[in-house]
Parts: structure tokens; sequence; C-alpha cells
């Protein structure tokens, strides 16, 4: 009786160990090998929920070819559903395999069943982004601002899923009951914030829209940076909707950054540039270096310096948008320094996207004090809506571009021909 209790036991044991590294080898396998591990252990839960999510969302066949893929048909539609509702009951954690379930029952028909499973997925995991972007959807369409900028918000926190929530938050901005909710949003300052100015352009019809944002923004405790402003400024500048900007970028400036928006903005160069269009503006150059320094006769005051060479210069050139109405103006300044080379710097004005309507005289030489310059420029009736102040390197071959010196240049103003004293 005793050989044949222990030959009992030992089959048991040797039964529980098989079922122990059966189920192991199907846990391990799970993510890695689901298929595999389902031959092993035809319930293992993650293997099952897997398998069902790659074939359901599988952007592709086994032949690569993604229009021509079959859709499921309903009877493995119900086949999927038992499978996963057999992972469930195994293991009813998962958000995933919820979020599997409600997709199965949008694909047959029943949007409120979805819905049901859908909210399941979340209330288990807000990181259950598919589910997060149906309910966001789901609310959007039935008008349920609201609960669409909840998800949105969800989406942009947890995710780097903004080209799905940016369509939604764009239709809700431009729409007078909706927008309140973005407000909202966008009030207490998320971490998705510069990213969604930067973004929202492509999305809108209504290149107003942002404005509203924005001014909405201006008084509350998180105020628009200057790079969400720059990124607004920017994407009505591609639309060259240029006098929208200019007057965008006036409600925003700074009591003190107001006085200096005549003409022409910070023609003394006291404040650092913003980066906006209607400020001054360089892009990065070659064996040169632009900088706003305090003048050398009076550190107290500040002046463009232009350092040049020695050697082949790329200089990158300074400019700042303006919008002038047509008429006769005049652009002033003051230079001292020295420019040796082939050729030298030059200021021009040009209507943008156009052609040049004004140019100074080309400064090379040397100019050991300060001396005034200027130059006529006519604003044209039609075709120059906003124009372009700039200074460039008149070089027109790479032999021209030898250049070097130091120079600088302050007071640059423009006014009226007729008028003394710029406005």
């Amino acid at each position: 009786m005793k050989p044949i209790r222990l030959t009992v036991f030992a089959f048991l044991a040797l039964a529980l160990c098989w079922l122990i590294i059966v189920h192991s080898v199907a846990a391990f396998l799970a993510t890695t090998a689901p298929r595999s591990a389902l031959f092993l252990n035809s319930n293992e839960a993650r293997s099952l929920v897997t398998v069902a999510d790659a074939e359901i969302n599988s952007s592709e066949d086994r032949n690569g070819n993604t229009a021509d893929r079959p859709r499921l048909t309903p009877q493995r539609l119900t086949i999927l559903r038992r499978q996963i509702q057999s992972a469930v009951a195994n293991d009813p954690l998962p958000s995933k395999a919820y979020r599997l379930l409600g997709q199965i029952a949008e694909l047959q028909g029943s949007a409120q069943e979805a819905e049901k499973f859908m909210l399941a997925a979340t209330r288990h995991s807000l990181d259950e982004s598919l589910a997060v972007d149906w309910l966001m959807r789901r609310n959007f369409e039935r008008k349920n601002y609201a609960g669409a900028a909840f998800y949105a918000d969800v989406l942009l926190r947890s995710t780097s899923r903004m080209s799905s929530a940016m369509p939604i938050l764009a239709h809700m901005a431009e729409d007078k009951f909706a927008k309140q909710e973005v407000e909202r949003l966008l009030s207490a300052n998320p971490r998705w914030r510069p990213s969604f100015f930067n973004a929202l352009g492509p999305y809108l019809t209504d290149a107003r829209a942002p404005f509203h944002l924005l001014l909405n923004l201006k008084d509350s405790k998180a105020p628009p940076t200057r790079k969400e402003l720059n990124a607004y400024q920017t994407f009505l500048f591609s639309h060259k909707l240029y006098e929208l900007g200019y007057y965008v970028w006036l409600q925003f400036l700074a009591p003190e950054e107001f006085e200096s928006a005549g003409f022409l903005f910070n023609g003394d160069f006291e404040m650092r540039p913003s980066g906006a269009p209607f400020d001054w503006q360089w892009p990065a150059g070659g064996n040169v270096v632009v900088n706003f320094a305090p003048r050398p006769e009076n550190p107290r005051a500040h002046a463009l310096l232009i350092e040049l060479g020695p050697g082949r210069v790329e200089f990158p050139r300074v400019t700042q948008a303006v919008v002038l109405a047509p008429g006769s103006y005049l652009l002033k300044g003051s230079l001292m320094g020295e420019v040796a080379g082939p050729r030298g710097l030059q200021w021009s004005v040009k209507c943008m996207g156009g052609s040049t309507i004004g140019t100074s005289e080309m400064v090379r030489g040397s100019f050991p004090n300060w001396r005034a310059f200027e130059f006529p420029f006519v604003v044209p009736e039609a075709g120059c809506s906003a124009q372009m102040v700039q200074l460039s390197l008149a070089a027109r071959s790479p032999s021209e571009q030898l250049v070097n010196g130091e120079i600088w240049f302050d007071k640059i103003s423009i006014s009226r021909a007729n008028e003394s004293t710029p406005n």
C-alpha cells in the first residue's frame, strides 16, 4: 500500500511541476510570443488580449497590405469577443481587455455597449489612450464639450497623441458654445500648452480663434508666454495675414514696449529682442556676431553691434516686419565703426514677398564718430500691405563676402517724409 501511495504522490508532484512550468513559460511568452503561449495554455489572459488586439488594431495584413486587409467578419468578432471575455474572467484588471470589448461592440454596431466598455477601460487606467480618444470624440459628437475637453486633456497629459486631440480642440475653439472649455483648460497652464499653440494652426478654419484664446489668458494667473505669442504670429505670417498679426502683436505689448511701438519698434535697441516678427530678428550666421551691446561712450545706452570676419562672412540679415500705410517715408539712423571689404552693409525696405522700395548707401569704410544717415522710400497703393526692414551684406558673389570690421547702428526710426520727428 505504501509504494502505491508514494507512486500517486510522485505522479501528483510531477503533474503539479508540469502545470507550474507550463503556466510560467506561458506567462513569460505572453508578451513576446503570445500565440506560442496560447499553445501551452489556451486560457492565458494576457496572450488572449494581445492576439485579439493585434488582429483588431493591426494596420496591415500578413503581406504588408493596408488597403486590402480583409475586414473582420461577424463570426470572427464573436470569437474574439468570447476570447477576451475569457481573459477578463481569468484576470479582470487589464484595461486593454475592456477597450477591446468596446472596439468589438462598436464594430458589431452597438455604440451604447461600446461606450460602457470604453468607460470601464478608462476607470481601470487613463493610460488606455484608444479608449480615451474614443470617449473624447463621443462626447464631442454629443456636444458634451466639458466631457470632450476632459478626455482631450487626459490624452495630451498622458500620451503624445496630440494629433488626435488637436482637431477636436480646434473645432471647440472656433465654437462660441464650446470655446470656454478650451479656455478653462488653457487657464490651468497644462504642460502641453506651449505645444498646443505650435500645433493648432493646421486644424483651424478661423485664424482669429487663437487670438481669442490668448486674449482670454492675458489677465489670468498664467498669461501667454513669448513662445506662445510668437507661434501664433508665425502662423499668421505663413498665411500672409500681416495686418491681423500686427494688431495681435500690439495687444500683448507691455506698457513700456508700447511706447516704443511707432512705425518701427525698438529702434534704440534698449529692449532684448522677443523673437516676434515685428521685433528685430536674425538667424544664425557664419563668422559674424550680431548683438545689442552697450555703446562704447555710454555703457548705459545700447546699440546694434555687428562684428564681421576676418575672412568670409555669412551675414544672416537683421530684419523687422512693419505695417505702413501707402505714402512717402524716411528711414533714419546713426552709425559708427569700420567695415573693410569689397562690399559693405546696406539698409533696405521691401514689400513683404515683393520688390525693394528703398535702400541706403552702402556702409563701407571708416566712421570713427557717430554720423547720421537716411534714405527715402515710398509704400505703393496696392500690393504692399506689410513691409520688411532689413540690414544685409550687399555681397553679389562669394569673393565679396570677404569682410572685416565692427560697425554700430543706433536710433533707427521711420517717419513720414513731411514730418521732422519719427512716429
